[in-house]
């Protein structure tokens, strides 16, 4: 298979792909300067193919209003700034050992000694 019919296979795949999951219509077919001048499209399945600069060789995108080149601006209003957050005091310490007694001698009466090692 030529790479024009891989490419035109992937394109078309894409599109279907494209259909089902967004639901802004595709406006464009990006290609590479290079691909689009060796392929001489104007269009798939009714998509304009568009020559781009940020789009290497061999690779293409379907661009729509849902694409994400662009999405910062768009998600701008929803970002929430940060804010400062009060952090309580925390309790005093648990020991690990409690005063008095030496976690390497078992006093037997008191049962499991739970800071012992």
């Amino acid at each position: 298979m030529s790479l024009e019919a891989k490419m035109l296979e992937n394109i078309v795949n894409a599109l279907a792909h494209h259909d089902q999951t967004c639901p802004m219509p595709a406006k464009a077919i990006l290609l590479s300067n290079f691909d689009h001048e060796r392929f001489g499209w104007d269009d798939v399945k009714g998509v304009p193919v568009q020559a781009s600069n940020d789009i290497q060789p061999e690779r293409f995108r379907i661009q729509c209003d849902g694409s994400a080149n662009g999405i910062e601006e768009a998600l701008e209003e929803f970002v929430v700034t940060p804010r400062e957050v009060p952090v309580e005091s925390p309790g005093q310490p648990v020991p690990a050992i409690t005063p008095g007694r030496s976690p390497f001698v078992d006093s037997g009466d008191e049962g499991p000694d739970p800071y012992r090692w």
